[in-house]
């Protein structure tokens, strides 16, 4: 049995994109409607969340820079 981290590492954005496509690459496999829409509205909710870690991790640009 494996050990468990003393500090787990957070996610990056780069994971919760792989992820998503994970996902949408097994959605494909399935015939069931359902299971069809419930993973790929996964997948689009971890491509949010990616976008999300993008935006806070991007530097913020002061109006000064804009002129």
């Amino acid at each position: 049995m494996e050990e468990p981290q003393a500090s787990p590492s957070r996610p990056d954005s780069e994971h919760y994109r792989e992820m998503a496509s994970e996902l949408r690459e097994l959605a494909r496999q399935f015939r069931f409607p359902g299971a069809w829409q419930e993973l790929t509205t996964l997948a689009l909710r971890f491509e949010r969340r990616a976008d999300q870690l993008d935006a806070r991790s991007a530097p913020a640009v002061s109006d000064q820079e804009h002129d």
